[in-house]
């Protein structure tokens, strides 16, 4: 009586190895946490930030027209950097802004923020102002409003001291920072 041993087949190392490390990232995408909100982050318009500028001084329009430029830019980039909204791209929105010719500042345009918003396929809406009293004391006051049913989501206020863009950036990191913390909870 014969008896023949039937060997395994063998794989080849290569192969094996290979497999292994499929086996080992697909156990390990399992595990991991799904961020929340991963799926849909909402599109968030930040129309262009304005100034209340009490401050009389020469060339101060041209400066303030920069700087609120810049300010805007780097609120809508650190938001979407963030993974807070989904931030319509800038130009889209300064498009919008100019094509309107609204005659007036967006704080004071009786709610043509919601239909800037919706010409840009915005969910939400981002206005926001800076307040300078003084050239040492600013207040930036932003909104963030949800544009189906037009109500107020966020208001909020941030003294800051100091009409340079060092002071500006920080009071909008200070802002990132808070937003950051009411969107966790």
């Amino acid at each position: 009586m014969s008896t023949s041993k039937q060997h395994p087949r063998q794989v080849p190392s290569s192969l094996d190895n290979q497999l292994k490390l499929c086996i080992a990232v697909l156990l390990i995408l399992c595990v991991l946490p799904v961020p929340s909100g991963a799926a849909h982050l909402e599109k968030l318009v930040v129309l262009p930030f304005e100034i209340v500028d009490n401050t009389p001084m020469p060339g101060g329009q041209e400066r303030n027209r920069q700087m609120l430029e810049k300010l805007t830019r780097y609120i809508g980039d650190s938001i979407n950097q963030a993974g807070l909204y989904q931030v319509v791209p800038q130009n889209r929105v300064n498009r919008a802004v100019e094509d309107a010719d609204l005659g007036t500042d967006i704080r004071n345009c009786n709610l043509c923020e919601y239909d800037l918003a919706r010409q840009v396929k915005g969910e939400k809406v981002m206005t926001g102002w800076i307040y300078k009293m003084s050239i040492l004391v600013l207040t930036m006051h932003i909104e963030i409003k949800n544009v189906a049913d037009e109500k107020t989501l966020i208001s909020k206020a941030y003294d800051f001291r100091g009409d340079n863009e060092k002071a500006w950036f920080r009071a909008a990191q200070y802002m990132i920072r808070d937003l950051r913390g009411m969107m966790a909870e």
